[in-house]
């Protein structure tokens, strides 16, 4: 019994101990937590030790939303793990939404973004998420995370060969970094990075002595910064490239062989590749056809392991091919043959969904709100113009007034009011039927018959029927055994758009992918490509296919035949 009592009394001076501590000791903020682990380098796990999992721990348990997802952000920072960045990412995301702060939300969205981009590579689910991140940060007061948001976008542009529109978009963060990082010790690595692509935007443009003045800013910026070698290691291999350009080989290689191991160390693949390309470049050119040949091997090697490739190192693939091809290597031509298509493949899957997706989505987005500031403008200069129009008239009449006799001023006067009220008359009239619009009733369809239609159109489109010239709404409908008014509606509700539009985008899309697939398209003048996918006039057929990809018929055709190295 006394050793039960002893226990008891012991049990109980710790509890009151424990309590007395809690109070003794204050809470520590959140700003201090983040101190404590805040400049850790990058995956460096210790960061949880430091304070990282107490700021997450105390932000779960007081149910305060957004530190809960800062919490999770700088968690996917902090661990090296890329499943568990995501995880981390996802949390955050979630966090977000429950705090209904759009800062806060659209900076989740972001950091998933990156993760995607930056670990996995997965440039479809990346775009999604910077679209996403852009709606809600496009009027935010907190611009660093807008333009770094619009730094990711203009990358993409960059990927898909629109490199005058990425590089304005690159030197708008430029400029805004710059101007941001004004009373810092050294240049952010966003200010960095906006540097970096504003470079390879304009080497990939040609504008080498423009790249090579901004080159030269960027070694005098990092010179004696340690904290940015994978940023230093970007700048050594476009250094590299300009040499090359050069002919410099020997001063390029050396500038290749300094990039490689911090880029290796991040497993940076995509710029590991793009080294390689170019060093198999030199070698090539120096006659190291053995050499050449070897680093477009490991390009093949990233490729099968990624499933993931830049248009720039394609001719690679090219090369491999045609090696083989004269070493009369069956076995070998055959497997090269596969992998070159497989890259095609890659490339045109990416390139058709992000194109598409960053027109349609941001592109049009940045025009519809250019639009409403012109329209705003033109409604100011009207009212101006209307408001001067008003005091000219009124002086006029008044003048009139004064000049003439009482009874021909006022003559005029009622018949310009008159004339005044008239118009009135005439736009209440408009507005009236206007009003009197009525929405259509809609029809109600058997879902046998919508199924069946559906089922068809599926066949049609499979087969390619929309190729037929002259084709309308009524004869499809005869065509697939039902009514004009059923087809139409079943288009609208299930298609999502009206005949004309779903027609013109299954036509532009066949268009769209032959001239990928098929290099023998690229020949076809426009008129030709209109009346091989039943379009007859050209026109129609280049509007069409700006408004379905963003891009006129004639550019699209010459950025491809850059791309693959046609003349």
């Amino acid at each position: 019994m006394m050793k039960l009592f002893n226990r008891f009394l012991v049990l109980f001076s710790f509890l009151v101990l424990g309590l007395v501590w809690e109070k003794a000791v204050p809470e520590q903020d959140y700003n201090s937590l983040r101190q404590q682990y805040f400049s850790l380098p990058e995956n460096d796990r210790t960061a949880f030790d430091r304070g990282l999992d107490i700021f997450i721990t105390k932000a779960g348990k007081e149910k305060n939303y957004e530190k809960l997802a800062q919490g999770y952000n700088d968690a996917t920072f902090f661990i090296n793990d890329k499943n568990q960045k995501l995880n981390y990412a996802n949390k955050a995301l979630k966090a977000a939404l429950l705090s209904k702060n759009e800062d806060t939300i659209g900076s989740a969205y972001l950091k998933k973004g990156i993760v995607y981009y930056y670990n996995f590579r997965q440039f479809k689910k990346a775009l999604n998420e910077y679209l996403f991140a852009y709606k809600y940060l496009e009027n935010s007061k907190n611009r660093v995370l807008t333009y770094q948001n619009l730094y990711h976008i203009a990358e993409m542009k960059a990927y898909l060969g629109y490199n005058e529109e990425a590089l304005g978009l690159f030197k708008k963060c430029m400029v805004f970094f710059s101007d941001h990082d004004i009373n810092a010790k050294s240049p952010s690595k966003d200010y960095l990075n906006s540097l970096h692509q504003t470079i390879v935007c304009l080497q990939k443009l040609n504008h080498f002595e423009e790249a090579d003045s901004y080159i030269n800013k960027a070694f005098h910026l990092i010179k004696n910064n340690s904290s940015i070698k994978l940023q230093e290691s970007y700048f050594y291999k476009s250094k590299g490239i300009s040499e090359l350009h050069k002919g410099n080989y020997k001063t390029s290689q050396n500038y290749f062989d300094k990039a490689l191991p911090e880029l290796i160390s991040h497993d940076d693949f995509i710029n590991i590749s793009i080294i390689h390309f170019y060093q198999g470049l030199l070698f090539e050119k120096i006659d190291k056809k053995d050499l050449a040949f070897g680093l477009f091997k490991k390009i093949d090697s990233i490729f099968n392991r990624h499933q993931f490739v830049l248009p720039e190192v394609r001719p690679a693939f090219e090369y491999l091919l045609e090696n083989k091809q004269n070493k009369i290597n069956i076995k070998e031509e055959l497997y090269y043959t596969k992998q070159l298509l497989k890259v095609d493949e890659n490339l045109n899957g990416n390139f058709q969904y992000l194109a598409g997706k960053i027109h349609k989505e941001y592109d049009k987005h940045s025009l519809e709100v250019q639009q409403e500031l012109l329209i705003e403008k033109e409604a100011r200069t009207f009212y101006i113009l209307l408001f001067t129009a008003i005091l000219l008239i009124c002086s006029i009449i008044f003048s009139i007034y004064k000049l003439m006799e009482h009874r021909n001023s006022k003559r005029e006067y009622f018949a310009l009011k008159h004339q005044l009220q008239q118009m009135e008359n005439e736009l209440n009239s408009i507005k009236d039927s206007a009003s009197e619009i009525v929405e259509k009733p809609k029809l109600q369809i058997p879902n046998e018959i919508t199924t069946q239609i559906l089922l068809k159109l599926e066949t049609f489109e499979k087969e390619k029927g929309f190729l037929q010239k002259r084709l309308t709404q009524s004869k499809l409908a005869t065509q697939l055994q039902t009514n004009v008014n059923y087809l139409s509606q079943t288009i609208n509700e299930h298609k999502g758009t009206n005949f004309n539009k779903y027609l013109g985008t299954l036509r532009i899309n066949y268009i769209t992918e032959q001239l990928h697939k098929n290099k023998l398209f690229l020949k076809y003048s426009v008129e030709t490509l209109a009346q091989e996918c039943g379009i007859a006039s050209r026109q129609n057929f280049s509007d069409l296919f700006f408004d379905i990809n963003g891009i006129r018929p004639t550019d699209f055709i010459r950025n491809l035949k850059q791309r693959h190295q046609i003349s």
